[in-house]
C-alpha cells in the first residue's frame, strides 16, 4: 500500500512581466497597443495592463455605487499575449534572467540591459 504524502505542490514559474513594466500586447483584438501593468497573476498567467482589453458592465445601484449604471471594467491578458518594452530601444524584447552578484535580474534580449534596478 502507498503511503500518503500530501497534497501536491505545483511550481509556479516567475513571470517574466511584472508590475509597473511597460508591455506592448502583440496578439488579440488590442494588438499593437501599449500600456503599463497594473496587476500581474503568477497563478494563473496573466495580467491586467491599464486601458486594454476593457469592457462595459451594467451595474445596479448598491452601496459602493449608488447611482449604478455603466462601469468599465478590465480584464485579464494571458502573458504569452503581451511584450515587455526595452527602456533603452523602446522596441518589444523577450526577457531573460541574469545572475548579478547575488541575485537573478531580468535583462532584455534585444539591448542586452537589465530591466530591474539593482
Amino acid at each position: 500500500m502507498a503511503k500518503y504524502k500530501g497534497p501536491v505542490q505545483e511550481k509556479i514559474a516567475k513571470p517574466k512581466v511584472k508590475k509597473g513594466d511597460e508591455v506592448i500586447v502583440i496578439c488579440g483584438k488590442d494588438c499593437g497597443r501599449r500600456g503599463k501593468v497594473l496587476n500581474v497573476d503568477s497563478k494563473k498567467n496573466t495580467c491586467i495592463v491599464e486601458k486594454i482589453n476593457e469592457y462595459k458592465k451594467h451595474q445596479k445601484p448598491s452601496q459602493k455605487n449608488p447611482q449604478g449604471g455603466i462601469i468599465t471594467v478590465a480584464m485579464p491578458i494571458h502573458l504569452s499575449n503581451v511584450m515587455v518594452i526595452d527602456k533603452t530601444s523602446k522596441k518589444p524584447t523577450r526577457v531573460g534572467r541574469r545572475q548579478v552578484g547575488d541575485k537573478r535580474l531580468r535583462y532584455a534580449k534585444v539591448s542586452g540591459q537589465l530591466i530591474d534596478p539593482e
